[in-house]
């Protein structure tokens, strides 16, 4: 899984990415050297935990499919993948809507691998 999100970070020129439970709990991690893990997971986790709690309040109880911060320093994005989220941590000016392709294929990769 590390592999996928290193190769991701790679291909999209994104600056790290994460796998996290839909209950806030990291999975994998390939940040780069400039974020700290710890911090960005903990962020990563109380936001998304914080959004599904906020969504159930105004309407019926769904997940969230997808969802963008921008800060001035940079963008958080969340991807569902089901059983988890994909992270993704950009420049503030990036374009995400370029490098759907190869989030899609690091989604696609992380959910079809097999533990052996």
């Amino acid at each position: 899984m590390r592999q996928s999100l290193k190769q991701l970070n790679e291909e999209a020129d994104i600056n790290g990415s994460m796998v996290i439970t839909p209950d806030g709990i990291m999975v994998a991690a390939a940040l780069g050297r400039d974020l700290e893990e710890d911090a960005v997971a903990a962020f990563a986790s109380s936001l998304l935990v914080a959004m599904k709690r906020g969504l159930s309040q105004v309407g019926p109880p769904g997940d969230v499919s997808s969802c963008t911060l921008k800060g001035s320093n940079g963008k958080i994005s969340f991807f569902d993948m089901q059983n988890s989220y994909l992270v993704a941590v950009t420049d503030a000016d990036s374009k995400l809507e370029a490098k759907t392709d190869a989030i899609q294929r690091a989604i696609e990769k992380i959910r079809s691998r097999r533990i052996t």
